[in-house]
């Protein structure tokens, strides 16, 4: 599967070919005088470019001109584009892809980072509880504290005990999400002013971590559960929301992410103010997208809200035209819907969501107010009964090119896949996820059993059978979300670093280099209606480019993720530049 370099010695003839052919190019098309207002703004010269288009198609120039690709091909043809005022960037032969598109993360969860207790990557309960302390210490007087990014991984089944947060903070609510954001970790004072008891009913939908002998709750809450206490945390303002979604955008440009799809925020709030705050004011310098979060407790008289929260978000750069629903939970929570029991607890198949007819009638109100259904899917069955809804949405409406999304779909049914192809779904995978890690060794091979755990995470199947596939990072899941990363792990579906084959996880699932750029480029603008707009470099598309300091192409595979974006354009405008990249 890898793709190496014959040599990684120059060829300095060659290369001085190169540089003489574009500066040439170049001469002639200064030569010919082109009118200034046709002429390009700004021509890259002298790269590989992979334009990412259907045909996979290469070239060695880019012209664009206000913000728009106007040619794409040779050197010499890119010098007819050339006038007096334009500027003209030497690619020194470096490869140069459309930008890439993250299609299902969470932006606004950025916020966190800045104003709560960030746990991720902390890696131990030690450094959990010292972050909470710290995080208490520079804050008094907070009346409470919320932090999110601990792994399920070093906890038992039943999750993180409250105990563990009693030592550090007694006095006021502490409350902190999972990395997964499926589930909460409260200490005991939250969970007194919620009313939380042993005789406290969990939520539909959610579970109450209990104490097997007295029915204690024991600190950890999941799904729905994570609802009871919701109000003893203060929601972030706009303004922190806002600064969070900057953050992101700073982090996600030097990362050759030009475009976003928020995953779930709430109709009517905070978080698509926040956005629309940013584009206002012109502090938007890439392009998102955003699903509207429902409500499985609420009817189809929800809709008319998300219609008008939809008609709120009309700008080219912020748009939520679509409606985001969870049909389950996670693995990890035991709150996955699966079609055959855990492999810990004989004939427990997890909960939906929704009940069937309920899910089927709220889909079909969607998509008949021209909504993209866009469905969380984790466990096989989850998936089964998404693929239900939407074709029950889709006879209902009449709509077709629906387009709706699956996300994450660790576990799927093979003929479930050739559904996909059949109803017009758009698969959303996380490729970073493809690898044995700590979940996979503690949590999914305990819970599933190693047969089960060993056909995670299909993505091959699904480009073999012609189904539309757009990968993603989940963010703040995955941090840092790059790309380049989850390239690497969706070809070589191994840990970064590892080489030995039997820690592949599921082998005949790699895909190729082409298959995962596309992934993250091509499929991810039709994913979001955007492929008249982005996702490929093609005259008359929005010059979203990026250019890396080596040929993914002519490195080993494994050294893919080790590639640097050196130049970010979004819209012909420089977003983000490398220090180290010197251009005039």
């Amino acid at each position: 599967m890898n793709r190496t370099m014959s040599s990684h010695r120059p060829d300095c003839r060659r290369l001085i070919g190169i540089l003489f052919a574009g500066l040439a190019a170049v001469l002639l098309g200064m030569a010919c005088g082109v009118r200034t207002e046709r002429a390009a703004d700004l021509v890259l010269t002298n790269a590989a470019v992979y334009t990412a288009d259907a045909q996979e198609t290469r070239a060695t120039a880019v012209a664009v001109r206000g913000g728009t690709i106007v040619y794409v091909g040779s050197a010499a043809g890119a010098a007819v584009q050339v006038g007096p005022v334009t500027r003209i960037l030497d690619m020194g032969g470096r490869l140069v892809l459309p930008g890439f598109i993250d299609s299902h993360a969470h932006p606004v969860s950025a916020a966190g980072a800045l104003f709560g207790v960030n746990l991720q990557g902390a890696g131990s309960i030690e450094a959990y509880q010292k972050a909470v302390a710290a995080f208490a210490g520079t804050h008094p007087g907070a009346p409470a504290i919320r932090g999110a990014g601990w792994s399920n991984t070093l906890f038992p089944k039943t999750g993180p005990d409250r105990a563990l947060l009693d030592a550090m903070v007694g006095d006021i609510p502490v409350v902190l999400s999972s990395e997964d954001g499926h589930s909460v970790w409260v200490n005991s004072i939250a969970l007194e002013r919620a009313g939380i008891t042993e005789k406290t009913p969990a939520p539909p939908g959610g579970v109450i971590e209990r104490d097997p002998r007295t029915g204690r709750p024991l600190g950890t809450l999941r799904e729905n559960a994570a609802s009871l206490v919701r109000g003893l945390i203060p929601g972030f303002t706009q303004r922190e929301l806002e600064q969070g979604l900057e953050a992101y955008q700073a982090m996600a440009l030097g990362l050759g992410i030009t475009t976003a799809h928020d995953a779930s925020i709430e109709a009517g709030g905070d978080e698509p103010a926040a956005y629309r705050a940013l584009e206002k004011t012109g502090r938007l310098k890439m392009r998102f997208r955003a699903s509207l979060y429902v409500d499985p407790a609420q009817g189809p008289e929800q809709v008319r809200v998300l219609v008008a929260e939809r008609a709120r978000n009309k700008g080219p750069l912020f748009q939520t035209n679509t409606a985001k629903i969870f049909i389950d939970g996670v693995i990890e929570g035991v709150t996955a819907y699966l079609k055959e029991p855990y492999a810990h607890r004989p004939g427990f198949r997890g909960r939906p969501l929704w009940k069937p007819d309920a899910l089927k009638t709220m889909c079909a109100a969607l998509a008949g107010q021209g909504f993209q259904l866009h469905f969380h899917a984790i466990g096989d069955a989850a998936a089964a009964q998404a693929l239900d809804a939407v074709d029950f949405a889709e006879t209902s409406s009449g709509r077709r090119d629906q387009r709706p999304l699956l996300t994450h779909l660790q576990l799927v049914a093979p003929d479930d896949i050739l559904r996909f192809k059949y109803l017009g779904a758009v698969a959303l995978p996380q490729p970073y996820w493809f690898i044995k890690d700590d979940y996979y060794y503690n949590l999914q091979v305990p819970y599933l059993g190693k047969e089960r755990a060993d056909r995670e995470y299909p993505m091959a199947s699904f480009f073999a059978a012609g189904v539309p596939t757009a990968s993603s990072s989940d963010f703040p899941v995955t941090v840092p979300p790059n790309p380049l990363e989850g390239i690497r792990a969706g070809v070589t579906r191994l840990k970064p670093g590892v080489d030995d084959p039997r820690e592949i996880l599921w082998p005949e699932e790699r895909a190729t280099l082409e298959q995962m750029i596309a992934s993250f480029t091509r499929w991810g603008a039709y994913a979001n209606f955007l492929e008249s707009v982005t996702g490929s470099i093609e005259t008359g598309k929005s010059a979203d480019l990026i250019v890396l300091d080596r040929n993914l192409f002519e490195i080993p595979v494994a050294d893919v993720a080790r590639a640097r974006v050196l130049l970010t354009l979004f819209q012909g405008r420089t977003v983000y530049r490398d220090p180290s990249f010197r251009q005039p």
